[in-house]
């Protein structure tokens, strides 16, 4: 993973036996640490959603349970009628995907995860309904980096989780453009920050992997 010139130390549990429980890492070991998986972030990777429900509506309970900032509670309470079903979901879809990129903030950090999760979520409710949103997507996250989200590891691996869930998801729908998923991410993908452009090739990557030999020629 790349280095960064950045100092920004913190204490971390060190989890060895021992009388110094604590240790300082910098910010370029954290960044080491970093692990984009996101078969081993599902818990686990479910083919269907519950009955008659959608796959937001899933995560959004799991999340409820997981999470007590105030911001994320006031988003629960307002989007859990909309998202009951996958036909409301398709309906809402313009106002649910608004309302999520409208808390990617950093003074919501604490909300920040099951936000960023619940793209990844609505992504594979909506499918191929969901291409219109990938540069707004891509716009809010590079907003968010920004503000000083790619100065923070922990929200660093929660975006690219994200974004690779949505990889993952619609690999079967993007794979047969590659050339428009390259124009809508290329904010991310030249972000002024080498690390960040490092996590966004390894997604990108999973999509290159899995493209047809004909498509990348074609493409090409």
């Amino acid at each position: 993973m790349a280095t960064s010139s950045h100092a920004q130390a913190v204490k971390s549990l060190n989890k060895s036996s021992g009388r110094k429980r604590f240790v300082f890492k910098n910010f370029s070991q954290r960044l080491e640490e970093i692990e984009i998986d996101v078969y081993r972030s599902l818990d686990p990777l479910k083919a269907e959603p519950s009955e008659g429900s959608s796959f937001i509506r899933d995560y959004l309970v799991q999340w409820r349970e997981l999470n007590t900032a105030e911001d994320f509670i006031s988003f629960y309470e307002e989007m859990m009628p909309l998202v009951q079903t996958l036909p409301q979901v398709l309906l809402h879809k313009e106002l649910i995907i608004s309302k999520i990129l409208a808390r990617l903030e950093m003074r919501a950090r604490l909300s920040l995860e099951p936000m960023l999760r619940l793209i990844g979520a609505l992504s594979r409710d909506l499918l191929e309904d969901f291409f219109p949103f990938l540069q707004r997507v891509v716009d809010s996250l590079v907003s968010l980096l920004k503000s000083g989200a790619d100065r923070e590891p922990e929200i660093l691996e929660q975006i690219f989780t994200s974004w690779s869930l949505i990889m993952m998801y619609l690999q079967k729908y993007l794979i047969k453009d590659i050339m428009h998923v390259l124009k809508v991410t290329v904010k991310l993908r030249y972000y002024p920050k080498d690390y960040v452009q490092e996590f966004m090739a390894e997604a990108v990557s999973f999509l290159l992997r899995n493209a047809p030999v004909e498509q990348l020629i074609k493409e090409c």
